[in-house]
């Protein structure tokens, strides 16, 4: 099988996929600076000691860069009163000015310019006075009290959601072409980075032309396009054993490493040493539990990054369990000489099979800039090997087993983050893998042999 028939064969999940993920980019396009700022304001509308309750939020339709927020305020000496806020900034997106109050209009009427220039300086450009604004407006109240240790549980679960699908997807990939030729490819993270790049860079020069939206579905077909090619290429020379160019297993391992550190200083070079920007779609946080005034929250933004994630990675594990491809790919790398005696190509096979990985690859960068907000030539080194670390533990040769070991990771890693000094969670993940290596080279989940 060629990667092209390949790529078709994936081609209608991936569309399901960038089909959700719009779907929950559409489902709030609140910035959460704005929203965040606009909450601030609503405090000094009303006496000191008012009691808020936001109802709801939503973007002014037709303005732009224009968030409305509905509220109830239990003032002293007076019935509870329903009000809004409608806040105009003076950009968005990336703008400079996207933190800059240019309008304020209430259910009284617009705010004069002098009371305005006084919510910019004296109000919105103190810290202390925002976070003071920030806990009186209540915007969870709605959300079910539990004890103290479950609600932060919960949170410490959704923190989770992205990491560990992240690193699942991309220790699958791992898996795909180790499972199939013995060989580990440490340059899977830059291929990551690349695919995030060419996301975010194709859907910013897109943006104004076609919408958020379609630019992101386009960045996003770009970027998993770029890292299947670029990770065919990476293959075709050093991974596949008894083509021109093959390696043994200990100089392809060398080769990938340098391949890395040259993929990363590309990177540098072309998109420059600082961040790529962008701002995170649908984080504005939905209360889930609260206790006291700890509230524990989940975005669209983590739902949908999430079920991206957990919908590519079922539909490669129903592939490869179901489909000719799956079939034969069983059949390579369970016994490479038998598989061609029965008609399978080796250099076809390969290609296929790393354009498969490489796409995996390019959809978790991505995911990782869409969630985020931004990339960085210096992530993939550390993505990779982490990612690696959860293959490694759930067996690098099994694919299932690979992913599995990926969602485990993101959640240890996450929960001791939460629970443990956050200082020495890299090391601690890392001496996970020293550990690994020592006690069960093979995986926790691996069978003998490479396999599925």
């Amino acid at each position: 099988m060629t990667a092209g028939a390949a790529l078709r064969r994936v081609g209608p999940g991936l569309l399901l996929c960038f089909a959700l993920l719009g779907l929950a980019g559409c489902a709030s396009l609140v910035d959460p600076d704005h929203l965040r700022l606009c909450r601030a304001l609503l405090p000094a509308l009303h006496a000191e000691d008012a009691a808020i309750r936001e109802t709801r939020h939503a973007t002014a339709e037709g303005r732009a860069n224009t968030l409305r927020i509905d509220y109830l305020a239990d003032e002293p000496g007076r019935p509870r009163g329903t009000h809004y806020a409608i806040c105009t900034f003076a950009g968005g997106g990336a703008d400079a000015a996207r933190l800059d109050l240019a309008a304020l209009e209430t259910d009284r009427g617009p705010v004069s310019d002098l009371k305005l220039q006084i919510l910019r300086r004296w109000w919105l450009g103190d810290a202390s006075v925002l976070a003071e604004a920030a806990r009186r407006v209540d915007s969870g109240r709605a959300a079910r009290g539990v004890p103290f240790a479950l609600a932060y549980a919960l949170q410490q679960a959704t923190n989770a959601l992205v990491p560990a699908t992240l690193y699942g997807l991309l220790a699958a990939a791992y898996a795909l072409i180790y499972g199939l030729v013995g060989r580990i490819n440490l340059a899977f993270g830059e291929i990551a980075v690349a695919g995030a790049y060419a996301t975010l860079g194709l859907a910013a020069g897109l943006a104004s032309a076609l919408g958020s939206l379609p630019a992101l579905a386009a960045g996003l077909a770009a970027g998993l396009i770029a890292a299947a090619a670029l990770n065919r290429m990476i293959a075709r020379a050093i991974a596949a054993p008894g083509g021109r160019g093959a390696m043994a297993g200990q100089s392809a391992l060398i080769a990938t490493v340098g391949l890395a550190v040259a993929l990363s200083e590309a990177l540098r070079l072309i998109h420059g040493s600082a961040p790529r920007w962008s701002p995170p779609l649908a984080s504005t946080p939905i209360p889930l539990a609260r206790s006291g005034d700890f509230v524990a929250t989940v975005t669209l933004n983590q739902i949908g990054t999430a079920m991206v994630l957990a919908l590519a990675a079922g539909a490669l594990l129903a592939a490869m369990r179901l489909s000719g491809f799956g079939r034969r790919w069983r059949a390579f790398a369970d016994d490479p000489g038998a598989a061609q005696l029965y008609g399978v190509d080796p250099g076809r096979m390969i290609s296929a099979t790393a354009a498969l990985s490489g796409a995996l690859a390019g959809l978790a960068g991505a995911a990782h800039a869409v969630h985020f907000g931004s990339t960085h030539f210096a992530l993939g080194t550390a993505f990779a090997l982490k990612a690696l670390i959860g293959a490694l533990a759930g067996g690098i040769g099994s694919v299932g087993g690979a992913l599995a070991g990926g969602l485990a990771l993101g959640f240890v890693e996450t929960l001791w983050s939460g629970y443990g000094p956050i200082g020495w969670r890299d090391t601690v993940v890392f001496a996970v893998l020293v550990v690994l290596v020592v006690m069960r080279p093979a995986g926790l989940f691996a069978r003998e042999g490479r396999s599925t």
